[in-house]
């Protein structure tokens, strides 16, 4: 779907952030009463767990420097 290796994902604070923005996304709707749009933030929350936190593997280049 996207490339998770980028080095931007390396710091732990990054992929925590769009944890919780995904948290939110699903509070939100949670308020808002959108079942559909709950079911969807769902499953993007438990994606980006899964690819963030228990999958992650940091690049194997982390300086940035390409050879």
């Amino acid at each position: 779907m996207f490339d998770n290796k980028h080095p931007w994902f390396v710091p732990l604070y990054r992929r925590v952030l769009i944890i919780a923005v995904c948290f939110l996304w699903l509070v939100v709707e949670s308020i808002a009463n959108q079942p559909f749009w709950q079911i969807i933030s769902f499953a993007v929350l438990i994606y980006a767990i899964w690819t963030f936190l228990y999958t992650y593997e940091p690049p194997e280049n982390t300086s940035g420097k390409q050879d």
